[in-house]
């Protein structure tokens, strides 16, 4: 649960909530549109399944927007695919620093307990620390 918790802190940072939603809010209505204006599109899905083989750069060519206005909601559609699936990727990538981050910092207190209570440590627990230290790995799983 704490996984998620910082995975919703690194969306609502990004801002990227308000991204994804904006897109979904694009391309449900680009593809609402497209069977309207386009005559090779002849309804919601059709425009919905060009849409996404365009933003995802898959391009399979079963569909083609050949009119002006087509191929304008391509390319808005398609720019802004692009940008929801690099903030994927970065989405993810801080995610993964967060955890990396916290795990740190709670290393780092466990070592800092170990040393606020180093009178009761037994000889060997000390001469673990000792080495630990003396081989920069602080932290026990390192």
């Amino acid at each position: 649960m704490k996984r998620m918790r910082v995975l919703w802190h690194v969306v609502r940072i990004s801002g990227a909530d308000y991204i994804f939603t904006g897109f979904l809010i694009v391309l449900g209505v680009a593809s609402f549109l497209l069977p309207r204006l386009e005559p090779e599109f002849t309804d919601f899905g059709d425009g919905l399944w060009y849409l996404f083989v365009s933003f995802t750069t898959v391009g399979f060519g079963d569909y083609v927007a050949t009119g002006p206005a087509g191929r304008i909601i391509t390319v808005v559609v398609t720019l802004y695919g692009i940008l929801v699936v690099a903030l994927i990727t970065g989405i993810i990538v801080g995610f993964y620093t967060e955890l990396l981050k916290a795990r740190a910092t709670n290393a780092l207190d466990d070592f800092v307990k170990e040393l606020e209570h180093l009178p009761d440590l037994s000889r060997e627990q000390l001469l673990d620390l000792a080495e630990r230290i003396r081989n920069r790995r602080i932290f026990p799983d390192s």
